[in-house]
């Protein structure tokens, strides 16, 4: 007896220094190789912060800034105070209680910043507006470094500036925090293309004929999307066409990837001026491009997601919002193999940060039912790794 419960315990020692090798093998993996899945936290199952705090749906411009790796800027309101303006019935809620705040990553925790109702960053310059004095003509904004903004007055846009005509002649960019004449761009485009105007020093991107220009015009070959660089006249014929149907609003910049990010609505080769879901045996689409014209594209499955919604690369790779029915709304994770499913509701905005690690995300969670915010929750993929 004595024999055999010294074997068992032999073998028990030796199960027990198998499985400290393994462990001992895994962390080695994580330190050599820190990107695979094996050393980050489920991509269905990564960290969660609900701030507290909701976002109202951005139309143009963002209500979500990375500052640093820790440091979130956003545009927003506290949810408790948001419900009890809405039980007061308020009417001039959203107005009187948007303002800029601060999360911070660290302590898990918000702190006010400006009584402004949104903002821009733009090469580590932050702008926003803290008065309008419309009598006088003009604008009293913030400008400057993250937390040493002056006071500036500007003038208020003119009656010639704003009409129809002097609209067409300019083009505000969320990349640069400016308006733009078109006069001004080399070289300056006609009235009737789409183009954005990207980074300082990174040039601007024509998306070929809006919407409104003549149909044979649109459907005019080569299609090519093309980059003009700020130093030179000479274009960068991109392999991306305008069937695609890119959006000026959809275009992004990933400061994780150093690279825009554009968003096909359409696959190469539609028709033009003809509206299509996307078709479900060829898989969604989405591109990076660098500002010295190189790009990359990357194939994510059709199902379950069945569209991408404001796609972000981040480390792991690609967060997104996706789905067509209840069960189905949610936010996604495409790791490069498959597509998880991250939270269900409806994502109407995404901001990752720096360093590829943490996603911002504005989620209504319950968009089937009236009245529901768009909560701001913060995902953490990199925890502990």
């Amino acid at each position: 007896m004595d024999l055999d419960k010294q074997r068992n315990d032999l073998r028990m020692i030796q199960s027990k220094g198998k499985i400290q090798g393994l462990k001992a093998f895994a962390k080695f993996v994580c330190g050599v190789l820190g990107f695979i899945q094996l050393c980050f936290a489920s991509a269905a199952n990564p960290n969660v912060s609900d701030t507290g705090y909701e976002i109202i749906s951005a139309t143009v411009m963002p209500s979500l800034y990375w500052v640093d790796n820790n440091r979130l800027l956003f545009a927003g309101i506290k949810t408790a105070n948001m419900q009890t303006a809405i039980a007061a019935k308020e009417a001039d809620r959203v107005e009187r209680l948007k303002k800029l705040y601060v999360w911070d990553n660290a302590t898990k925790s918000v702190r006010f910043y400006a009584d402004a109702k949104g903002a821009c960053i733009a090469n580590g310059v932050i702008h926003y507006t803290v008065k309008v004095d419309k009598a006088a003509g003009k604008t009293i904004v913030r400008e400057g470094p993250f937390g040493f903004e002056k006071e500036i007055e500007k003038p208020l846009p003119s009656t010639k500036e704003l009409s129809t005509q002097g609209q067409m002649l300019r083009m505000h960019s969320i990349f640069t925090c400016k308006t733009h004449l078109r006069s001004g761009l080399i070289p300056s485009p006609p009235t009737d293309r789409n183009v954005v105007v990207l980074r300082e020093g990174d040039g601007y991107l024509d998306l070929g004929p809006n919407v409104g220009s003549d149909l044979a015009k649109r459907r005019a070959t080569p299609r090519n999307l093309t980059l003009y660089k700020a130093v030179s006249v000479s274009a960068i014929t991109l392999p991306m066409t305008w069937e695609e149907n890119f959006s000026q609003f959809d275009i992004v910049y990933s400061a994780y990837r150093g690279a825009y990010v554009l968003q096909p609505k359409m696959p190469r080769g539609s028709p033009i001026g003809i509206g299509r879901p996307w078709p479900k045996d060829e898989p969604l689409l989405v591109y990076l491009l660098w500002a010295d014209g190189r790009t990359q594209t990357f194939s994510i499955p059709h199902w379950p997601a069945e569209y991408l919604g404001h796609p972000r690369p981040m480390k792991m790779g690609w967060i997104f919002g996706g789905g067509k029915s209840p069960k189905s709304v949610a936010l996604y994770f495409f790791d490069g193999t498959s597509v998880a499913k991250v939270q269900p509701g409806f994502v109407r905005e995404i901001a990752v940060s720096p360093d590829g690690c943490k996603a911002a995300v504005g989620i209504n969670n319950k968009p089937y039912e009236m009245g529901t915010p768009i909560s701001l929750k913060v995902f953490e993929f990199c925890v502990g790794r």
